[in-house]
């Protein structure tokens, strides 16, 4: 049965119609939470401040967007939450358009539906981190790869540009962009055989990616420190690791998706019609970017939901199209297809919601403290356990805008020095701290107060579990977190 009998019911409404409802509807929800997050993550503050704090991690791209925009929110982490509203709106255009290019309007709009739905999508659009915008160019960058790739007309040189100039722009944004980089260079062969003709312009695009290769040469490239940190004591526990990481990623998948999602997009994968052309070009990078995606965070030792965003799109294209599938699937039975529909909508809104709602905490009593610190007079010392590397108290001084320095607990405090705990950190449950209040009797001015309950993952109480699959099995136990701000008399 053709997939494109399953346009009757849209016939009515306009593809632009839908885009600007898709756009919109994403947009206004997402814009509505904009401030619902207390404070943002260390890898947020360190993307912020990556020009004024050199940390080695992250390209510039996301950094000279916040900049461009700082003096209209007038508050660069509003700045770099209002990019990732906006890309996180923009995404739902490209996934309908694509699924709309390969399958049919039907599926398009299922499609735009699951990711306006996801919960992850509306987790981490209202973050200000890179992770949105990636994957906005990101998907861009893939769905002009399909187009070269399917289309032989010198049309392609066209998408095949698009797909070079997203890709380098995707990988300034965040380094998993290079896995774009193999799919570009087999195509550039493919159209070398093609076209039986040296590609001479495509080639010359190519120069492209020497920008991310300058920034890394001049400002440096720390990652392949934190990989060696990362790893086991010895190859064999190296790979258990890794093993244990990605099986997690793929375990947790449905949960992450939504198992709706899931079902659907397995229906997509499986269901009879045959892959050809175009959809079997989108199901090979699909399974190209799982498994190379997968295995770089898994060697990475970070489990992390948001590390899934990039396969977020093309999962939503399928599973869109398993809808359209089923619907037609059902056509007797309407009632069965209305009722998997909306139990998607309210179960992907509802959790996303939930989940928003319930992890808005998250290093709020950090930022709290360190505003609290900001009206100290000037020339005191201040000290945080706060700690990322030897970056030291990243968060504390972005918020508190003072120059606080690393506890340490060999050191010697002078009298009148302001020292801060945080929880996160094992603050509380660490010898450094009794050892301050018995050693310089010191006196507890403030503390501040922050819980969580970690459906999707994020910091733990216990800093073991921070970025580890074993965080899971509590994402329905709630996270206690204390800031506590100490004066040596």
């Amino acid at each position: 049965m053709s997939d494109k009998s399953s346009l009757d019911p849209f016939e009515k409404w306009s593809e632009k119609s839908l885009l600007t409802g898709l756009f919109i509807f994403n947009f206004l929800l997402k814009i509505a939470l904009i401030g619902i997050n207390r404070a943002e993550y260390t890898d947020g503050i360190l993307q912020i401040t990556l020009f004024s704090n050199p940390n080695r991690l992250y390209p510039p791209l996301f950094t000279i967007l916040v900049h461009i925009l700082t003096p209209i929110f007038r508050n660069p982490e509003l700045a770099g939450r209002f990019i990732s509203v906006l890309s996180g709106s923009l995404l739902a255009i490209p996934v309908f358009l694509l699924t709309r290019r390969i399958f049919d309007k039907t599926a398009a709009f299922f499609a735009g539906v699951v990711f306006t739905v996801s919960p992850m999508a509306l987790r981490w659009s209202l973050h200000s981190m890179t992770d949105m915008i990636f994957a906005l160019i990101f998907f861009l960058a893939v769905s002009s790869w399909i187009h070269a790739a399917a289309d032989s007309r010198k049309d392609s040189r066209k998408a095949f540009t698009a797909a070079t100039v997203l890709a380098v722009l995707a990988t300034l944004t965040r380094y998993q962009g290079v896995l774009l980089a193999p799919p570009i260079l087999f195509l550039l062969v493919m159209i070398s055989m093609r076209q039986r003709r040296f590609p001479w312009k495509e080639t010359a695009w190519q120069i492209l990616w020497a920008l991310p290769v300058l920034w890394i040469y001049f400002y440096g490239f720390r990652h392949p420190q934190q990989f060696v940190e990362r790893a086991g004591n010895s190859p064999g526990q190296t790979v258990i690791l890794i093993l244990n990481v990605f099986e997690s990623f793929l375990a947790y998948s449905p949960y992450f998706l939504t198992l709706p999602v899931f079902f659907f997009m397995l229906a997509g994968l499986f269901y009879p019609g045959g892959y050809r052309n175009e959809r079997a070009i989108l199901l090979g990078i699909f399974l190209y970017m799982v498994t190379s995606l997968l295995l770089l965070q898994s060697a990475f030792s970070s489990f992390q939901s948001r590390y899934l965003l990039p396969l977020l799109p093309m999962a939503a294209v399928f599973a869109g199209r398993g809808m359209a599938a089923l619907k037609i699937f059902w056509k007797r039975r309407p009632l069965v297809f209305n009722i998997l529909f909306i139990v998607t909508i309210l179960y992907g809104i509802g959790f996303g919601l939930t989940s928003v709602f319930l992890q808005r905490e998250t290093f709020g009593d950090l930022k709290e403290a360190a505003l609290f610190l900001r009206e100290l007079p000037h020339g005191v010392k201040i000290y945080s356990n706060e700690t990322y590397k030897d970056l030291g108290p990243v968060k504390m001084r972005f918020w508190s805008k003072r120059d606080i320095e690393s506890f340490d607990v060999s050191r010697d405090f002078p009298s009148g020095a302001f020292v801060c705990f945080s929880s996160a950190y094992g603050g509380f449950q660490s010898f450094e701290e009794y050892n301050l209040k018995f050693k310089y009797r010191a006196n507890l001015l403030r503390t501040y107060g922050a819980e969580i309950v970690p459906l999707l993952p994020d910091v733990m109480q216990e800093p073991y579990s921070h970025q580890n699959p074993l965080a899971m099995t509590f994402r329905y136990t709630t996270q206690y977190f204390i800031t506590a701000i100490y004066k040596i008399p």
